[in-house]
């Protein structure tokens, strides 16, 4: 199955999403700032859908940091 990482900080979009890709069969994880998405990349993650304005800093910085250590697609 694949996994999943919404970062995502209003929680109701968030749990509407995760619901939407739970029912599609996929693995979902949910973070709500780049502190925790940061700690969360030490697992699999197969996709990123990604918010751009977060409670601790912005999408876009947050990308290009995800992106000088990982492989991995992210949607904004």
């Amino acid at each position: 199955m694949k996994k999943i990482l919404i970062v995502e900080d209003d929680e109701s979009i968030a749990d509407s999403l995760k619901e939407m890709l739970e029912n599609k069969a996929y693995i979902v994880e949910v973070s709500y700032s780049k502190k925790e998405t940061l700690e969360k990349l030490n697992e699999y993650i197969d996709l990123i859908l990604l918010d751009i304005q977060l409670p601790d800093g912005n999408g876009i910085d947050l990308c290009k940091e995800i992106k000088e250590k990982y492989e991995m697609p992210i949607i904004f």
